[in-house]
């Protein structure tokens, strides 16, 4: 007979979603919502507070009381983004991991659509999608539709950051971001698993919207990301192509119709 007094074990989550919060007040109820009401209900949801001054921590916790789903992590002190996303991912325990930000938006079956295409490509780590760039009032600026060829985004890592770092989705095997590199520590990651040998893609899907508005780190920390991204780069011309001359033309041809075809594209994905 069983031991009454064991607590039962909680079941393993299928993915783990990763939310960083400094200070997100403005927008936080908004991409909350946007993880809760997915249509694919099997995640946890870790949320760390990294010290914010305003209403962010309240409105987590009024979330976390409705939601069984939600882990709230209080940092001590402010130890920044990529270091709390750090360790959202040392307390996960999904198959996947979900990485997001407070000011963005998720699209109702990203989740879904993310977490089977990673089951039926066993050979892909790591997933990304297309974007859509909005402003501070959720008004359209600029979408990405992005490719999901895996080995041209390999060899397009090398020159630009082809993945949106707010879309992505990968394997759970204890993969860390080196802050040493923030803020360009999404770039950084996709050479590390490429120097793996892990292989990266995108699907088409326009799953998510992401917030460029003042406090934007690609906005008030504008040189020190290039600064960063540029070491990335340098760091790839240690990285050996695995292209020959007649896979660069075929890759260039490809971008070249890929941009022909995205250039002037205005529909928005429901």
């Amino acid at each position: 007979m069983a031991n009454s007094n064991k607590m039962e074990k909680k079941p393993t989550p299928k993915i783990s979603v990763i939310l960083p919060v400094y200070n997100g007040e403005d927008y936080l109820h908004e991409s909350i919502s946007s993880i809760l009401n997915q249509s694919f209900k099997d995640f946890e949801f870790i949320i760390i507070n990294d010290c914010s001054k305003d209403t962010s921590l309240k409105i987590i916790k009024e979330y976390k009381k409705k939601d069984k789903r939600i882990t709230l992590i209080e940092n001590k002190k402010n130890i920044g983004s990529t270091e709390s996303i750090n360790k959202g991912i040392k307390k996960s325990s999904g198959k996947y991991i979900l990485c997001f930000c407070a000011d963005d938006i998720s699209h109702p079956k990203r989740l879904e659509k993310e977490f089977n295409y990673l089951e039926r490509n066993s050979h892909i780590f790591l997933v990304g999608t297309s974007g859509i760039y909005i402003d501070e009032n959720g008004k359209e600026i600029r979408r990405f539709r992005k490719y999901n060829n895996y080995k041209i985004i390999a060899w397009r890592l090398r020159k630009s950051c082809s993945i949106l770092f707010p879309s992505i989705m990968f394997r759970n095997e204890g993969i860390l971001l080196d802050k040493e590199f923030s803020p360009a520590e999404d770039y950084n990651l996709y050479f590390e698993l490429l120097k793996k040998g892990k292989n990266l893609t995108n699907i088409s899907d326009f799953l998510v919207k992401i917030r460029v508005h003042k406090g934007s780190m690609s906005i008030y920390n504008e040189k020190k990301q290039t600064f960063s991204r540029d070491r990335v780069i340098n760091k790839f011309k240690n990285l050996r192509a695995k292209a020959n001359l007649f896979e660069k033309v075929y890759y260039f041809l490809f971008l070249f119709r890929h941009y022909l075809k995205t250039r002037n594209e205005k529909k928005i994905n429901n």
